[in-house]
């Protein structure tokens, strides 16, 4: 992980000079102020760039970043959060107070290897800070997935500049699983949707191609077809049909034994 100690304050602010260079085009003309971006890998390694040197020090010492992702985790690519109505009354003050930040918005996405982890916040009060985040939306989900690629050298770079570890324990529905589970979606025991099946339904109700699907899963574009062909025919609904967000855990006599395998431990009915 890149940390303040292990380089010296000129190495900080050349490095947020970058970072700002590359996001500010986008930054300003929506009226934000501060960028942060974190990659977290499985095996402990990860990075954090951000526009503003102050916000080293700040997201490495603070896990308040991530979103709180609720069940079930499985079937979500990606999740993001307020500040505004995710951090305790203190944070948001210390925000304000230390760093002059009103308001922030935090997008996660998930991978098998990894998570990235992109903040953005305004430094001036909105009347309406979450129904104006909402509007941005698309724009910041878009952003979200550039800048790694906008500053692959960066990442790269501040990687191999320290060996140390990502602080606290290891959070690991933060990363997509390796094996997909049932997810209930209807009364007929047919009407199921798999975790990975899920994933590329949510991902093509974002506009994504098959092959941009199969990089962000890592799989061939040629299995997502299948993944949703195999669906279709199950259940015999359409992909507009299928509502992501009235999953329920699929549990029957014939799942049981899958899961107690998965999980390595008995599951209450």
């Amino acid at each position: 992980m890149l940390l303040l100690i292990n380089v010296d304050s000129y190495e900080v602010q050349k490095l947020a000079q970058e970072v700002d260079r590359i996001c500010r085009f986008f930054l300003h003309p929506r009226r934000l102020s501060f960028f942060q971006f974190k990659r977290a890998y499985k095996k402990g390694a990860a990075t954090i760039l951000a526009n503003k040197p102050e916000f080293f020090k700040e997201f490495l010492q603070n896990s308040f970043i991530e979103p709180t992702i609720h069940l079930p985790t499985s079937a979500r690519q990606s999740s993001f959060c307020f500040w505004d109505e995710s951090l305790s009354k203190d944070q948001v003050f210390n925000l304000q107070d230390q760093y002059g930040v009103y308001h922030g918005f935090t997008i996660l996405n998930r991978r098998k290897d990894f998570y990235d982890c992109a903040a953005y916040a305004m430094s001036e009060l909105h009347p309406n800070p979450v129904a104006y985040y909402l509007y941005i939306l698309k724009d910041l989900e878009s952003f979200s997935e550039l800048f790694p690629t906008k500053a692959s050298h960066l990442i790269k770079e501040a990687l191999k500049s320290s060996d140390s570890k990502i602080r606290g324990k290891a959070i690991r529905h933060f990363y997509l699983p390796k094996r997909s589970l049932r997810f209930y979606i209807g009364d007929d025991v047919n009407n199921y949707i798999t975790t990975y099946e899920a994933l590329c339904v949510q991902l093509i109700q974002k506009g994504k191609s098959y092959k941009e699907i199969g990089a962000i899963l890592s799989m061939a574009s040629t299995t997502v077809k299948t993944h949703l062909i195999r669906l279709k025919a199950r259940t015999g609904l359409s992909l507009q049909e299928i509502s992501l967000r009235s999953f329920q855990a699929y549990k029957n006599d014939k799942n049981i034994a899958y899961l107690n395998k998965l999980k390595g431990k008995k599951i209450n009915q």
